[in-house]
């Protein structure tokens, strides 16, 4: 009896085994044109674009390819880039900002071009890093940018790629 109950437990357990793709729209290939940017930080949409080509190649779920071979595309904008003090240091004659928040927010949308439709339209992913502008330590501002790349790119990916 209890044999045939394990039996029948792997049995139906493998049912629920899924094959089909990962990705949303069953996407293998993606293109990455450069945002466009709706800031006034110059060249920010050009270091974010490469950095989401990076993390794409890196996370290896998704070939980036030219837009021609592309089973989709992915478009977007830098609609936020903020570097504001985020705590201060009070002294007796004056107050200091100590540690500082870098805020980066991105609109993307993915479209098909087969299906002629957007898998996912105009999707907010916001990331932000804090730092000390005096430091010798690892809080600085190029390891808060680093940060900052690395949970847009995990936004995207995370929009893109589905069912773990």
């Amino acid at each position: 009896m209890t044999i045939a109950l394990a039996g029948v437990f792997i049995a139906s357990s493998c049912s629920y085994y899924r094959t089909t793709s990962r990705t949303a729209g069953d996407i293998a290939r993606i293109s990455v044109p450069y945002l466009s940017n709706k800031t006034s930080e110059p060249d920010v949409e050009i270091e974010i674009t490469d950095q989401i080509i990076l993390g794409i190649v890196k996370d290896n779920t998704l070939k980036v390819v030219d837009e021609t071979e592309a089973d989709a595309t992915l478009e977007g904008a830098v609609m936020k880039f903020r570097n504001t003090p985020f705590t201060f240091e009070h002294t007796e004659t004056q107050i200091q900002a100590d540690q500082y928040r870098l805020l980066i927010e991105i609109q993307v949308s993915l479209f098909s071009p087969s299906q002629n439709e957007y898998i996912y339209e105009n999707k907010v992913i916001r990331a932000h890093g804090d730092y000390y502008l005096e430091t010798t330590g690892d809080q600085n501002y190029e390891k808060a940018l680093e940060e900052v790349y690395q949970d847009l790119v995990e936004g995207i990916i995370a929009a893109t790629v589905q069912d773990w």
